[in-house]
């Protein structure tokens, strides 16, 4: 009788502690509509779809305890196969349009997952379906740089190609300026501050940020470097293109 009490006691503490736990929750986002590619979501890229690469990935990741698909497409819904560590949620339309923006989305779903599941989150990792060469090393090592700095909000970058303080211009008035004003009369790029473009490979938000700030960058905000050639965003049929360029010629 007592080694059965002991052992009912030893259940009750483990399973508490469980759901007490601070969680790491893995976002995909993927809409059914898109603006300049058709169906952008259901892309194949190596004979597979950019949403069923994107989650895989953060399946299969050990830095992410649970995923969630946030979709309001029935097709992409049907497509992922169902895993223990897989939520999904059928988004509602309002929250699917094309200029939805995303921090609506990202509260819906990390709400969604927190009742479903009855926990809460510590951070969210998002997996963008349209930057498809993300990499493993690149979401562990983001989240080793997010737990030890603790920002609001860690998002990869690339280095620019184009700059606002040297070849960027804007309309101010009759005529055209440089988008950001130097504090000299620069004659080369090197002479401007170094600036970089976000991409999508990896974005982790704290779960304080994503329901404290009203703001898609919030103020504590660090970044994570990434090599140009495989930050490409599929925005244009182009963009599939230089991906494809990619895994042909680094990916024998």
């Amino acid at each position: 009788m007592l080694k059965y009490y002991f052992k009912q006691m030893t259940y009750i503490k483990r399973n508490r502690i469980g759901k007490n736990k601070l969680v790491t929750l893995g976002l995909i986002a993927a809409r059914e509509g898109s603006v300049g590619v058709k169906n952008k979501n259901l892309i194949k890229i190596g004979n597979k779809e950019i949403t069923k690469i994107a989650v895989n990935l953060a399946i299969n990741c050990s830095d992410i305890d649970n995923v969630i698909l946030s979709t309001d497409s029935k097709k992409i819904l049907n497509l992922i196969k169902e895993n223990k560590k897989l939520l999904k949620l059928k988004r509602n339309k309002n929250l699917a349009k094309s200029n939805t923006p995303m921090l609506p989305v990202i509260k819906n779903a990390v709400t969604y997952f927190e009742k479903i599941e009855n926990k809460k989150i510590s951070e969210l990792v998002i997996f963008d379906p349209t930057t498809p060469l993300r990499t493993m090393n690149d979401i562990k090592t983001a989240k080793k740089i997010f737990d030890k700095k603790k920002p609001d909000l860690l998002l990869s970058v690339h280095e620019s190609q184009h700059n606002p303080y040297f070849s960027m211009l804007e309309k101010k008035g009759k005529y055209f300026k440089l988008s950001k004003k130097p504090n000299h009369n620069p004659g080369s790029r090197q002479q401007v501050p170094k600036v970089y473009e976000v991409n999508t490979i990896v974005w982790i938000y704290s779960r304080e940020a994503i329901f404290s700030e009203k703001r898609r960058i919030p103020k504590k905000t660090l970044v994570f470097k990434t090599p140009t050639n495989r930050s490409i965003d599929i925005d244009t049929k182009n963009d599939i293109d230089k991906i494809n360029f990619y895994l042909k010629k680094y990916e024998k």
